[in-house]
């Protein structure tokens, strides 16, 4: 008989939801939730309802994650500088300026002081600081990892160990960019602070995963650390490597981008720049005109085409064994395209690059980073995908949070060139359709761009549900 324990965890830098819907797909309630981006953030809250029903709005928390950490009850970190600079791009300063202070705020303390322990604690950290003692070849691991941890550019990943140093969690789950696998020794250095954390420290490992071996129309390689708390690990014989080799053994073939975006309505370009207001929309009923809507005027069942086949689109939909369909199609909208670019789409052959003769029509036309070869050829240097169509026929590119200044390498394949909307990139990250994106269309497809995909957060979330049920049974 299984377990009917409600497992529970918390989400930071939880973004739109990516890693929320597939805890909360395997019935993991959410005790908090938390991010700086405001837009991503409001996206959460728009579909809690939908995703954690018992859990409250006001567990969705916007603010910087040293004043949450703060209201656990411990107090400031303290940081011992080695005299490194403090190095903050100017996006990331008018990020914090934007979010409000929350370090007086009576509600958020109550919250927060009344967690003392969370069975998961998942998120995507950053991790940026490049210390000189990290790229010491002669420097031990310990010294590294101090330097690493130490480093004032990698505080938000030092907030996040030390949520995880005063809750305890049983397992912890970190996400982020494929290349910090290589970089400088971050791998180690990740995985030696993770094991240093806490009371009991956690048995850590590491492993790059791709989107695509897990059901998905999408090339996406992340690294994935997953730590288990050393005492239930010795006690239990649970590693995590062992997790992993379980998540492995989950992998499937990937699917096509035709079988995941072809049922969706085939709309035109918006015709307009600066033109997203809701009253400029046009009706799907307008074959001829509509660049979608952001919230669809005909019901969902009547836009989606009944000729594609639907497993995709039900395996998306499903949510703890129920499948759900919206009333509405969501943000599909497109954006404006200059006649140059339309015209460089339309000439793309799908899956090729911009220097290959395939697209010498298309290449014709583009003027950015032309240079002439030795045989007089003109060819584009250093961005080859700089325009891109996606082929029907195999998997999309990473869908990345850069969609939000340019679409020119995400060109759609259908009937109409153009640039894929945020329903269409939701898609290839396999969120739901009912999942509604809140903020500028510009703004969605970097909140989709930046998530974790559902489908995969969903594997790790079955098979830390299985470890963390395994783990009951063994102490009964």
């Amino acid at each position: 008989m299984k377990n009917k324990k409600k497992y529970t965890y918390i989400d930071l830098f939880a973004g739109a939801g990516g890693l929320t819907i597939g805890f909360g797909n395997n019935g993991f309630h959410l005790e908090v939730a938390n991010d700086i981006a405001e837009p991503a953030l409001n996206t959460l809250k728009q579909n809690l309802k939908l995703t954690h029903p018992k859990t409250h709005l006001d567990r969705v928390i916007l603010g910087d994650i040293k004043e949450l950490y703060e209201h656990l009850g411990n107090g400031e970190v303290v940081y011992n500088m080695q005299g490194h600079m403090v190095i903050e791009t100017n996006k990331e300063v008018e990020l914090r300026k934007k979010v409000p202070s929350v370090k007086d705020n009576v509600e958020i303390k109550n919250i927060l002081s009344k967690i003392t322990h969370v069975d998961v604690l998942a998120g995507g950290p950053p991790c940026q600081g490049f210390s000189m003692i990290g790229r010491s070849k002669k420097s031990t691991l310990e010294e590294r990892t101090k330097g690493f941890i130490d480093d004032p550019r990698n505080q938000l990943f030092k907030y996040y160990l030390k949520f995880a140093e005063k809750l305890s969690p049983k397992l912890v789950l970190i996400e982020n960019v494929k290349g910090l696998a290589s970089a400088s020794g971050y791998r180690d250095l990740i995985e030696k602070s993770l094991s240093d954390t806490g009371e009991y420290g956690y048995d850590a490992a590491s492993w790059v995963l791709n989107a695509k071996d897990f059901g998905l129309a999408q090339n996406r390689e992340r690294i994935f650390f997953i730590g288990v708390r050393r005492d239930l690990s010795e006690k239990h014989d649970i590693t995590a490597s062992g997790i992993f080799e379980e998540i492995i053994k989950e992998k499937k073939g990937p699917v096509k981008l035709k079988e995941v975006i072809s049922d969706l309505p085939q709309i035109k370009a918006n015709p307009k720049p600066n033109n997203y207001q809701e009253e400029a929309e046009i009706s799907f009923n307008n074959k001829k005109l509509c660049f979608g809507r952001n919230i669809s005027d005909i019901i969902y069942d009547d836009l989606i085409s009944k000729t594609v086949d639907s497993n995709y689109r039900k395996k998306i939909n499903t949510y703890r064994g129920e499948l759900k369909k919206p009333e509405l199609l969501f943000n599909h909208k497109s954006r404006y395209h200059n006649d140059r670019d339309l015209f460089i789409y339309k000439n793309l052959v799908p899956g090729k690059y911009l220097n290959d003769p395939a697209n010498e029509k298309a290449l014709s036309k583009v003027t950015y980073g032309v240079v002439i070869d030795e045989n007089g050829k003109k060819k584009v240097k250093g961005f080859g995908d700089k325009y891109f169509k996606l082929d029907p026929e195999s998997v999309s590119k990473t869908i990345i949070a850069h969609l939000e200044t340019d679409g020119n390498s995400y060109v759609h394949p259908g009937e109409f060139p153009r640039s894929i909307t945020p329903r269409e990139a939701a898609r290839i990250q396999s969120f739901p359709d009912w999942y509604f994106f809140t903020g500028s269309t510009r703004n969605q497809l970097k909140q989709i761009g930046n998530a974790v995909p559902p489908m995969l957060s969903s594997v790790f979330a079955e098979q830390f549900k299985n470890v963390l049920d395994s783990i009951i049974e063994n102490e009964k």
